[in-house]
């Protein structure tokens, strides 16, 4: 290839960026980045969504692309160590969760729960809350006793979805349901009689 060949091409680029420059669109007619909008990007530092609703015509990935360009970047993601998995996997089973936050203050709740969901961790289950019915407050502490769960208990007794859906902790239970759970969990039911 001659010298004029690349002569040519570099002249043929000055003139499409002076166009560009000119009517303020790329050659895809993509409109150029403005020295307000570069401020404005500078004035907030990378985060995209605080840029994106002061410059709404912008696209999240090209907000990002030119602050790339610009040499900002956002915070670096946290890389969690072996002692700080190890914590966790002590904490996270009983602690409270403002326990665990305050422990690892680099990572927000849900970047926690993440991450013991990956390694494997669970929440130790919490009792039932008890509704005021003594048969059915008996009957929740026997099916937490039991580690049974609510469609457990909905296949085992053939109740659809009768406990799945709590009906029994706002209206009037079913006794005929309750009968069978406490069957299946193997109880029954007893009449008390106050004397006067």
């Amino acid at each position: 290839m001659s010298l004029a060949y690349y002569a040519r091409n570099a002249a043929t680029a000055e003139r499409n960026r002076r166009r560009m420059r000119r009517e303020g669109v790329n050659m895809r007619g993509d409109r150029l980045w403005t020295e307000e909008e570069r401020q404005i990007i500078l004035a907030i530092g990378p985060d995209f969504d605080a840029i994106r609703k002061k410059l709404p015509n912008r696209t999240r990935i090209a907000i990002a692309s030119q602050c790339r360009k610009m040499g900002l970047k956002q915070q670096q993601q946290h890389i969690w160590s072996a002692a700080e998995i190890s914590k966790l996997r002590k904490l996270y089973p009983s602690a409270s969760r403002e326990e665990i936050c305050q422990e690892f203050t680099h990572s927000t709740w849900v970047n926690i729960m993440q991450t013991a969901r990956y390694h494997g961790f669970r929440r130790k289950k919490r009792p039932f809350k008890p509704i005021g019915n003594p048969s059915v407050d008996e009957m929740l502490v026997k099916l937490f006793e039991s580690n049974f769960s609510f469609p457990d208990l909905d296949k085992e007794c053939r109740t659809k979805r009768y406990f799945q859906k709590a009906k029994w902790r706002y209206m009037r239970p079913n006794y005929n349901h309750i009968a069978r759970a406490l069957d299946v969990l193997d109880g029954e039911f007893r009449v008390e009689w106050h004397n006067d």
